[in-house]
């Protein structure tokens, strides 16, 4: 929060300043809640700071300074919101304060990157944020515009725009785009993409992913690990370690250890140990000593990873199969088994039947009787399911009530995620607690939760009561989401509302975006929705203002368009409310003079015009008046302001 005053005001702060602390005083008789006792420790906080932090009014210097204005300074419009109360530059006086905020990062709204706040309030943070002379241990991002004088120790990430001088000793990690026009004196560490046209000296330590037009000079003392193109005249002396596409004309002394995509014209001279994957297109003259096996890729089978969906040919290459071959997953309602066994193809996976029975069952019964026996049908008593088919079945029809009814439909991989996180844990709960999880689960994985900065226990196998940062009553219902500055990205979920009991939800400081839930207004038991410093967009849906009971709005520094509505009065406890930064237009509703509770309103940096009602600037706290309005924040300043205010706490321009 912030506390402010029109320069003319100058000499009455430690009036305003008393005269706040005995408002707070009178109003803790009235009730001693959480939200009671946070927002009066503030307003002290900020009763303390006003004497302190004022700015002083004084004329400008008749005679130009000593010294030029340096290139980094205080930025004025700089403010963070921190364990609910606001700090400005100005705010930082002493050592104390530097030690307490100069390291905390927030969001640069310019570069869209976090950084430590010294580097919005140099002066008042005693930040010395002049060039220096000689290049950072890390490199920029993005890189400077001018060269160093001295290499960089490490590469940018981005090509800086002018060459370095003098140029660095050592070649760089990756080739550079375009390649040189001369081949260099040794091969490269990494192969080329695409191949150099004139061959190296001497062959390259690894092969290249195509093949050099001309071959090198001395040749390689061993075979490539794909065939070349065109293909060799004559067989080579040992097999290759795939099958060559199309098939060599004449057959290898041994067999190829993989069968070829297209069969040869002629037969091997010793024949496999073991039947090809796939059966030939006529049938050989002998008999195959075991069955073909029947394990193919299957084509409807998807999966999703990090809320982007993928299917089996999705998986291409080995870093593919090393990243989503092993994961678990679930088909059509059967056990959970490692992709693999969805995708043994695009695995590589043998699926050929063992002699001994597998460490998973099978998705269809086998003609034989295992050796040993199955494991027992999956129950759960609190779903009055009977198998496992049952038991999902009834998961998506309790998940559906909240979701809607194509919320599994595979278009939305984050409500998948949320769903297979309860399916793979085997959760057999009452419905409420099974809602719950699910929901808590779905916040995660909409926020984009493995990128975000500290996710201690999030999906883990604790109850979600557990998890850092969500809070809940003896009954172990959920009350509060705390995620504040954690680098959530991503949208709100508007299954949050089924939290019956959920009143507060602290989410600022991140990089939130989409908009606010249209009907947030489900929220009945809302106490403080604070969302602000983030990227939301859109406007103020109208169901909010059905939240009787909600006593803190804080929405500044968004991206929030629109209208303010007639409605804002219908929030009678309303006590906070902080709109400012963003891109709201029209008038200021004459009816938020119903708001006879309101204590902070911040509206500068805005669109509004027009004038301040009278009856709202009634409500504000005076010598001569009782109310309980102690900050009104307009733009009201400048020489044309866009907003007449004859009773503004602060005007900004």
């Amino acid at each position: 929060m912030r506390f402010c005053s029109k320069s003319s005001l100058k000499l009455t702060s430690c009036c305003m300043a008393m005269s706040l602390i005995t408002t707070i005083m009178a109003a803790s008789n009235g009730g001693s809640s959480e939200f009671d006792s946070i927002f009066q420790e503030d307003m002290l906080f900020f009763a303390n700071d006003l004497s302190l932090s004022m700015p002083p009014n004084q004329p400008p210097s008749k005679s130009p300074s000593s010294a030029p204005t340096p290139i980094c300074h205080d930025q004025k419009d700089f403010l963070a919101r921190i364990g609910g109360v606001t700090i400005r530059c100005y705010s930082i006086q002493n050592e104390a304060n530097r030690i307490k905020y100069c390291n905390l990062k927030r969001m640069n709204r310019t570069t869209r990157e976090r950084q430590p706040i010294k580097y919005f309030c140099p002066e008042a943070c005693a930040f010395d944020c002049s060039p220096t002379e000689a290049p950072s241990k890390s490199p920029s991002e993005p890189p400077t515009k001018s060269p160093t004088d001295v290499p960089t120790k490490f590469p940018t990430k981005v090509p800086s725009e002018t060459p370095s001088q003098p140029p660095t000793n050592r070649p760089t990690d990756s080739p550079t785009k375009p390649p040189t026009g001369a081949p260099t004196e040794a091969p490269s560490q990494s192969p080329s993409e695409p191949p150099t046209k004139s061959p190296t000296d001497v062959p390259t330590k690894f092969p290249t992913k195509v093949p050099s037009e001309t071959p090198s000079q001395p040749p390689t003392n061993r075979p490539t690990d794909s065939p070349t193109k065109p293909q060799t005249g004559e067989p080579t002396e040992a097999p290759s370690q795939s099958p060559s596409e199309p098939p060599t004309k004449s057959p290898t002394d041994v067999p190829t250890k993989f069968p070829t995509e297209v069969p040869s014209e002629t037969p091997t001279n010793r024949p496999t140990g073991s039947p090809t994957n796939s059966p030939t297109e006529s049938p050989s003259e002998m008999p195959s000593s075991s069955p073909t096996p029947l394990c193919h890729d299957i084509g409807t089978f998807a999966f999703s990873v990090g809320g982007i969906s993928y299917r089996c040919d999705s998986i291409q290459t080995q870093v593919d199969i090393d990243q989503f071959c092993n994961l678990p997953r679930r088909y059509s309602g059967g056990p959970l088994l490692p992709i693999k066994y969805f995708c043994p193809e695009a695995c590589e996976f043998d699926c050929a039947p063992t002699h001994s029975p597998s460490e998973y069952p099978t998705q269809n019964p086998s003609q034989d009787p295992s050796e040993s026996p199955s494991e027992p049908t999956f129950i759960c008593e609190a779903l009055a399911t009977k198998n496992y088919a049952e038991y999902e079945e009834k998961v998506k029809e309790i998940y559906r009530t909240v979701s809607g009814q194509n919320a599994f439909d595979g278009t939305d991989p984050d409500r998948m995620d949320a769903l297979n996180f309860i399916l793979d844990e085997g959760l057999c709960v009452d419905p409420p607690r099974m809602i719950q999880r699910y929901i808590s689960a779905l916040f995660y994985y909409s926020t984009e939760g493995e990128t975000w900065e500290e996710s201690v226990d999030w999906v883990s196998p604790k109850h979600e009561c557990d998890w850092n940062g969500i809070e809940c009553n003896d009954d172990l219902i959920i009350t509060r989401i705390n995620r504040d500055d954690n680098t959530l990205r991503g949208t709100l979920a508007f299954e949050l509302c089924d939290l019956p009991l959920l009143n507060r939800l602290d989410l600022d400081s991140n990089q939130i975006g989409g908009s606010i839930p249209d009907d947030i207004g489900r929220c009945q038991n809302l106490v403080s929705y604070d969302l602000d410093s983030n990227n939301l967009t859109g406007s103020i849906p109208e169901s909010i203002f059905n939240i009787q009971g909600l006593r803190s709005i804080d929405l500044d520094t968004n991206n929030l368009t629109g209208t303010l509505s007639r409605k804002f009065g219908n929030l009678v406890d309303l006590s906070y409310l902080s709109l400012f930064r963003n891109q709201f237009r029209g008038t200021i509703p004459v009816r938020m003079s119903l708001l006879k509770n309101l204590q902070i309103a911040y509206l500068e940096f805005n669109d509004f015009t027009g004038a301040v009602a009278k009856s709202i600037c009634d409500n504000l706290k005076t010598k001569d008046k009782g109310g309980n309005l102690q900050a009104l924040n307009t733009d009201c300043g400048g020489p044309n302001p866009e907003v007449s205010c004859v009773c503004c706490t602060q005007c900004f321009g």
